[in-house]
């Protein structure tokens, strides 16, 4: 059975596309200091200066009172970065992050057997931009759109020997990709994993290779065991399963392990019945969900797979499900910038309650083991 592609008239996504970009120029006009600071970007090259002159990463701030909190070979790998200015260096990641996201937008739609017009695509992107997990990664200079693309289109692409590399290279950057090692195993795809593992372990020895009293402070001695080297694991920033359950019993670590690994079992589950019918998209989408969902500290701006649920939804037509997406995700101003809030105006419904990610992240874990077998999709 074929399934019609979404119907957009290319005029009406143009203009939506526009004026969703205006509402966002008109955003950074009024608060230019929410984007134009990029804290995070420059703690990444702040990171790569201090292996550069072989400062120590994690004795404490590498920018302020800022500490790195990514493994050694994240600050070996943000070397370059050090080479531009950082204007410049900010105009290219943010241009970075754009290109990214059409990239993750058209391939998640083709993974669901449709090619969305161009108009579909701006709008689709233009309508990320304002999801607040993406909006807060542009705001902050983060990675983790780089790090979804890394994935996504790793795990996507063509077959070739190397594939499984943008998994492991995703997780010497953010341990929580891991997860998606897993994920390959169970669903048999073992040399993927293979290569995933190995171009971890590749990486973080060209940490060590490259910074090895950094290597040894981070792994050895615990540090990327650490949840709360960044904030306290109860704080409100923190949405995830620990976060949860630190704000309600207090920070018990056994509560905690036995409910992330029903939490996990229960998403590869779903994940890997997805992949078995075809469903290759929502399988991912369950498993970088589940990464960030039951990960020991995880901010808003970790949820960035809700970019390719989106795509989902809408070529799905799953109107339902979408309004739900919009309603939890959208960044609608909730708190302007000030001395409690940061430079960053406060957004969604993550504002007004630390765990609504989580909680979402359950029910469309539900919505997965209870939707009937989809039709699959053919091109037209």
């Amino acid at each position: 059975m074929t399934l019609p592609r979404p119907r957009v008239r290319a005029r009406t996504a143009w203009t939506g596309a526009a004026v969703l970009v205006a509402l966002q120029l008109a955003v950074l006009a009024a608060w230019p200091g929410a984007h134009a600071l990029m804290i995070d970007l420059q703690v990444y090259r702040a990171g790569g200066e201090h292996v550069l002159h072989h400062q120590p990463l994690y004795a404490g701030g590498v920018l302020l009172d800022l500490p790195f909190v990514y493994p050694p070979v994240a600050a070996v790998l943000f070397v370059p970065l050090t080479l531009l200015p950082l204007p410049l260096l900010k105009i290219f990641w943010t241009a970075l992050g754009v290109v990214l996201l059409v990239l993750v937008v058209r391939r998640s739609a083709a993974l669901v057997g449709t090619v969305l017009p161009a108009g579909t695509v701006a709008l689709l992107v233009a309508t990320a931009l304002w999801l607040d997990p993406v909006r807060t990664t542009f705001y902050l200079g983060q990675i983790n759109v780089v790090l979804l693309a890394l994935v996504l289109l790793d795990l996507t692409g063509r077959p070739s020997r190397w594939r499984g590399a943008g998994v492991g290279l995703a997780a010497a950057l953010k341990l929580t990709p891991l997860l998606f090692v897993v994920y390959l195993l169970l669903v048999g795809r073992r040399r993927e994993a293979a290569v995933a593992v190995g171009t971890f372990v590749a990486a973080t020895g060209l940490g060590f290779a490259l910074a090895p009293v950094e290597s040894v402070q981070y792994w050895v001695r615990g540090t990327f065991a650490a949840a709360n080297r960044i904030s306290d694991v109860a704080a409100t920033s923190n949405h995830s399963l620990d976060g949860l359950v630190a704000r309600v019993l207090g920070e018990n670590v056994p509560v905690y392990l036995v409910l992330a690994a029903l939490l996990t079992a229960a998403a590869l589950t779903v994940a890997v019945r997805a992949h078995r019918r075809g469903d290759d998209l929502l399988a991912l989408v369950m498993v970088g969900l589940a990464s960030a969902a039951v990960a020991p500290f995880a901010w808003s701006h970790h949820f960035v797979w809700c970019v390719p649920l989106l795509v989902l939804l809408t070529v799905r037509h799953a109107r339902i499900g979408l309004a739900a997406l919009l309603l939890v995700t959208a960044a609608v101003v909730t708190r302007l910038p000030g001395p409690e809030v940061g430079p960053i105006p406060a957004t969604g419904a993550i504002s007004l309650q630390p765990d609504v990610y989580l909680a979402g992240f359950v029910l469309v874990l539900a919505a997965a083991v209870l939707q009937p077998r989809p039709n699959r999709i053919m091109v037209p």
